[in-house]
């Protein structure tokens, strides 16, 4: 009942009544006051700020303005929420001090959020009863604010259902939260924590939701929320001298496809359906980036082109990762039963080796850091394909980094990778002339030898276009070898790929599911699907 404990954290109600187990109604001993967690900044209703986007976030309750002050340029990322009276504000916080004195434990072991969410409608239900028709009382609005408050993220809910926000993180007592939005990066919003006190009852909040501690004595937190987003924080200041700070990366409930790619220019039509090609012939791939440009992300895309027929296994720290294929085995690392490590661990390392056993036609790693990257080395030897990323900015730093310890790579295994590329984030000019963040995929290799790579493909970033050099491919070559088909064939199966993805992004099909029933479709009766497009033999 973790959940339940969490989910009262953070809560400042005045609490009048309550009942001992005698069934005697005596004074609370403590008296709270109403929650007073955030401040709304409005410079976009005075005239004083331009609004560069708005758009619902739940609607009609929530909504995103960002607005750019046109002084100093500056962005900020406001929440706007329809906002309670008087009298619904009192009747609010009746009915969470019901809840909060009155909700018993489940008899038996069940959903506690779905348990909680019943109560609390029950509880609303009770009060309408007893209040009737109210004038100036919404119910839709309370309920809002309930579900907010008792099963979301409190004040910091609305940002949770922004789909463009990627990172929502907290600096300190005072200091804006800030969030990573898609089209704006870093962006401040309007909502600020006024005190030590409510921060560190909000991570309280977040550590019971994810079911874990967090205390004084245990200062550092990293944690699963519901919905899979991941919460690390560090808690009061034993470790962060500013005091409680958190950071949320958001976990995508529809993943980018590799559609969404093409259509952010981060990849080209044409080096995607390379990608698809030379993922049939289990070619082990190494995607490279710095913190936050991508790598993750373009694994997912790119897995979601592998043959439906492939026995899948995927080895992540936090499951991230989300395939349409049935034939898929997802493990994830666990941490110590203790705080301080060891007993109970499972690390990546322990998961790579026992994925030998499933029989894999493909492993997929999240990211390699430590001494698991030997043993997926070792399975590729052994004639599995593989998939990973790695934290590195070229080629030359991804081999140091793999040769040097606690890696370890032998410099004869690194053939073993056949392709790696580097996505980056990059800075582009808009329509309007603004510059705004975007990812490219500048750079791919063909690896040959140990410090012998070919360049197969580079960015242009004066024209945003990409230079695809398939005629000295190591790869196709590898694969018509392989299969007795000739280069000049693999490179016009490119070009049928390439007119398939295309035609996808031109209809906006673009989900991870309707992406993979294409190419299921392609696998099964390629000449149906080419004809369906209109673009027959190519």
């Amino acid at each position: 009942m973790n959940i339940l404990k969490g989910i009262f954290r953070g809560f400042r109600l005045k609490l009048k009544k309550r009942r001992t187990p005698e069934g005697r109604v005596e004074e609370a001993v403590e008296e709270r006051e109403p929650p007073r967690l955030t401040m709304r900044t409005r410079t976009f209703l005075s005239g004083r700020g331009h609004l560069l986007a708005s758009y619902p976030l739940y609607e009609p309750w929530a909504y995103a303005f960002i607005v750019e002050d046109p002084k100093t340029g500056k962005i900020v990322y406001n929440v706007e929420e329809v906002s309670m009276n008087e009298t619904e504000l009192e009747t609010y916080k009746e009915i969470i001090d019901y809840i909060t004195w009155e909700l018993e434990p489940p008899e038996e072991i069940t959903d506690a959020r779905e348990y909680l969410m019943k109560y609390a409608r029950k509880a609303i239900r009770l009060f309408q009863i007893r209040l009737g028709r109210t004038p100036g009382l919404s119910w839709a609005k309370i309920s809002y604010y309930v579900e907010r408050d008792l099963l979301g993220y409190g004040p910091l809910d609305p940002i949770f259902r922004d789909p463009n926000v990627e990172d929502i993180s907290c600096n300190g007592v005072g200091i804006p939260v800030y969030v990573w939005h898609r089209r704006y990066e870093s962006l401040p919003t309007n909502i600020v924590f006024n005190s030590e006190k409510e921060l560190d009852e909000y991570i309280l909040k977040l550590a019971h939701m994810a079911g874990k501690h967090i205390s004084v004595a245990y200062p550092i937190l990293d944690a699963i929320l519901p919905g899979g987003h991941r919460v690390a924080a560090t808690f009061r200041k034993e470790v962060s001298t500013k005091g409680s700070t958190f950071t949320i990366r958001k976990f995508r409930a529809d993943p980018i496809t590799i559609i969404d790619l093409i259509d952010y220019r981060t990849i080209s039509p044409e080096i995607a359906a390379y990608f698809w090609l030379i993922m049939d012939y289990k070619i082990t791939t190494l995607i490279l980036g710095v913190t936050g440009a991508g790598k993750t992300s373009t694994l997912n895309a790119l897995a979601n082109l592998l043959r439906p027929t492939y026995k899948i296994v995927t080895i992540e720290d936090t499951p991230e990762l989300r395939l349409p294929q049935e034939n898929w085995v997802q493990l994830v690392s666990r941490p110590s039963y203790l705080a301080t490590g060891g007993i109970g661990e499972i690390t990546l390392f322990h998961l790579v080796k026992v994925s030998l056993r499933y029989r894999p036609d493909v492993i997929i790693v999240g990211e390699v850091r430590g001494e698991e990257a030997y043993v997926l080395f070792q399975a590729i030897a052994t004639g599995h394909s593989g998939m990973t990323t790695l934290h590195a900015e070229s080629i030359d730093a991804a081999v140091k980094r793999l040769t040097s310890p606690p890696m370890n790579i032998p410099p004869s295994y690194i053939p073993l990778i056949n392709v790696a590329m580097v996505i980056k984030r990059v800075i582009r000019t808009d329509e309007t002339g603004r510059p705004r963040p975007a990812r490219r995929i500048t750079n791919i290799w063909e690896i040959e030898d140990y410090e012998k790579y070919r360049e197969i493909a580079r960015w242009d970033p004066i024209r945003d276009t990409f230079n695809l050099k398939l005629n000295d491919s190591i790869v196709l070559k590898k694969i018509s070898d392989l299969t007795g088909k000739s280069i000049e064939g693999l490179i016009e199966e490119i070009a049928r790929r390439k007119a398939i993805l295309e035609w996808l992004a031109a209809n906006r099909i673009r989900s991870y599911r309707e992406v993979a029933t294409y190419v299921q479709k392609y696998y099964v009766n390629s000449r149906a699907v080419l004809r369906e497009i209109g673009v027959g033999e190519l």
